[in-house]
């Protein structure tokens, strides 16, 4: 494996190469992380893995200076792994890099984008930078950040972006919390609680299927359990907008807090 850290020295290997698969991260990397290598490793002849903590997309100052780290461990798994090269730039590499003039989707104001102010223009600024740096034919993500995987979708599409986005599982603990780097400040008592959470949301899938989403049974849980959360809307994905009924097409998406901690999810 070798690692990268120039902008530049990584843009030219596509001069080279054409069939690389394409991870972005932003390190501290967990099962998830290692699912979407994975993924890429078995469809692509080259994978690259980038670790970037981008500022511009944590509208909490507080967030982004006590968001976890491991770069010693993480380039220990990308090696284990058989990742063929490791980004791993600075500010300046990301942000001086000049690319053309893109668009940006309209982002409906709801969910994470209402919640998280400037969030979705922060990830795009990056994600603009990262495709134009790293042409890679494939991007994969996962669907636990589900709103900004469809927006960075959107973001390809109407740019013609030769790229397409490899939507990959999200991947769970035995209790059904799903991976985030940010799990890292949960005590052994929240991720519990997030079981419990995550049993529940399954359990009112299975009993109003094809019913009635009534979010009230959900707030009343949450009230009663005295858990602070942001949102809780059940949404159509395919289309990506919120539904009345509980469809194979809809998931529970939800946005809650444990030990202060913010958790997303969909369902």
């Amino acid at each position: 494996m070798k690692i990268i850290k120039k902008s530049k020295e990584i843009h030219d290997l596509f001069k080279s190469f054409n069939n690389i698969g394409f991870v972005p991260t932003m390190g501290y990397l967990h099962k998830g992380h290692v699912s979407l290598i994975k993924q890429s490793l078995k469809e692509n002849k080259n994978t690259i893995v980038s670790i970037f903590v981008n500022p511009k997309q944590f509208n909490n100052k507080k967030d982004l200076k006590k968001y976890p780290k491991s770069q010693n461990s993480d380039i220990k798994i990308c090696k284990q792994l058989g990742v063929n090269y490791l980004f791993i730039p600075n500010y300046n590499e990301i942000y001086k890099w000049k690319t053309k003039k893109y668009k940006y989707p309209k982002i409906v104001n709801f969910m994470e984008h209402q919640f998280r102010k400037g969030h979705f223009k922060g990830v795009l600024m990056v994600i603009e930078k990262l495709l134009n740096i790293i042409p890679a034919k494939k991007i994969y993500l996962g669907e636990k950040d589900y709103q900004q995987l469809t927006i960075i979708k959107d973001f390809i599409k109407i740019n013609k972006i030769k790229s397409s986005v490899v939507a990959c599982k999200t991947v769970r603990d035995r209790g059904g919390l799903a991976l985030s780097s940010r799990n890292k400040f949960l005590k052994t008592i929240n991720k519990n609680t997030a079981a419990r959470v995550y049993k529940l949301i399954k359990e009112y899938k299975k009993n109003y299927k094809n019913k009635r989403f009534e979010i009230n049974n959900l707030m009343k849980w949450f009230e009663k359990n005295k858990l602070k959360f942001d949102y809780i809307e059940n949404i159509n994905i395919k289309k990506f907008k919120r539904e009345g009924k509980v469809t194979k097409n809809s998931r529970i998406f939800i946005a809650y807090y444990l030990n202060n901690i913010r958790l997303i999810d969909n369902i």
